[in-house]
């Protein structure tokens, strides 16, 4: 089989070659086609399901028509929704098991009121998403969206292509030992964050959007599949969150801020400052308080989406091997108790985190057994270290 080739893309103009140009061959599948079977694998749609797919028609123009082709042969009812108002969008999803997320290049595609019904439809327990989100994960390490690039298609359509149960594997393992005592991150910039998880639900983003699976959710976004896949996500109990987060540069709406420091007592923000456009960040979290509150700990596990040395940015949400996240804001679709508006990222390819005397990533190196045993969750993890 020969190499996928991807022409240039220029992410700010139409995206009608976001996945690029294949070079011909009889026996190669196009890749809307290698996009498709991915998205039906993590599906694994059921005859007399209905799925809705939402699409801009300026984004991956081929791939709607062949996901809708590979649904239909698997007797899945189809509905071809474009971005936007769509007046009878209620009943339309009350009718629905599924729905996917093609890109959409302006993310203002789902209306406020559509997001409510959504969010709605997934809390009562009414079906399942696929979030492809593709040039829209690119991210700056504060979490600002970047210029999404070719390369970063290659890197994205190889991580479709990981060992799902390995992945699937060292995610439960790791979230066996993240349950069992205190976590500690800490980053050579001065991050020095610990807290606690307990009883807390993890969301596993391995790419089973399966029915069989959502049978087990229990948390809104347990709901919400992404591909690729590859984070472990959970709220900690935002009372035994305590220590200092610093970012070196982070971009707000007012302008830049440099060797940003944060300090959270008990889950809240209790001091800012920085060297560089203190007040602009301050005017920040003033303006939304459930900024001021931590929100959740990420940690990255997808070896095809870990930050290279020669990477301007953060791959697909911080989705890769080693990659940290750590975020403000409302948390409620992870289980946890801070409310109001805004969410904000920060992304970490350089951080340790500890479990007591366990390293799970030591300087952006994600420390795993290369095949757990037959172990299972509490098979042998990470390296023992030093703790604190």
């Amino acid at each position: 089989m020969r190499t996928r080739r991807w022409t240039t893309i220029r992410p700010a103009a139409t995206w009608m070659t976001v996945l690029g140009a294949i070079a011909s061959s009889a026996c190669q599948p196009s890749a809307e086609d290698y996009v498709s079977e991915r998205i039906i694998i993590a599906l694994a749609p059921e005859a007399g399901e209905r799925a809705i797919l939402r699409y801009d028609p300026n984004s991956l123009p081929d791939l709607p028509e062949a996901l809708r082709s590979a649904l239909e042969v698997r007797g899945v009812d189809v509905d071809l929704m474009r971005y936007g108002a769509v007046p009878d969008f209620d009943e339309r999803l009350d009718a629905a098991a599924i729905y996917v997320w093609l890109p959409d290049p302006t993310g203002d595609g789902t209306t406020p009121t559509q997001q409510v019904a959504l969010a709605q439809w997934l809390d009562g327990g009414r079906g399942r998403q696929i979030h492809f989100h593709w040039s829209a994960g690119t991210m700056g390490a504060d979490g600002v969206p970047e210029e999404h690039s070719s390369f970063y298609d290659e890197r994205y359509l190889e991580a479709l292509g990981i060992d799902y149960q390995e992945l699937d594997r060292h995610q439960d393992a790791a979230i066996a030992v993240l349950q069992a005592g205190p976590v500690r991150v800490t980053t050579p910039d001065g991050t020095d964050i610990t807290f606690e998880v307990g009883a807390r639900p993890f969301n596993k983003q391995n790419g089973d959007a399966s029915q069989r699976r959502m049978e087990s959710a229990r948390i809104r976004i347990d709901r919400e599949v992404e591909l690729p896949a590859g984070v472990v996500r959970v709220a900690p109990i935002e009372t035994s969150v305590n220590g200092t987060v610093v970012v070196p540069r982070g971009r707000f709406a007012d302008g830049e801020v440099s060797d940003l420091i944060m300090r959270f007592e008990g889950g809240v923000m209790t001091s800012v400052s920085a060297t560089g456009g203190e007040a602009i960040a301050r005017a920040a979290f003033e303006d939304s308080p459930a900024l001021r509150h931590f929100r959740e700990l990420g940690i990255g596990f997808n070896p095809a989406l870990k930050p290279l040395p020669n990477d301007t940015w953060i791959p697909y949400f911080g989705y890769g091997e080693g990659v940290v996240r750590l975020s403000l804001g409302n948390n409620q679709e992870l289980g946890g108790n801070v409310g109001g508006e805004g969410v904000r990222w920060f992304f970490f390819s350089n951080a340790t985190v500890r479990v007591g005397g366990t390293i799970l990533v030591e300087q952006g190196e994600l420390v795993m057994v290369p095949h757990l045993s037959g172990l299972g969750l509490l098979g042998l993890l990470g390296r023992q270290g030093a703790g604190r």
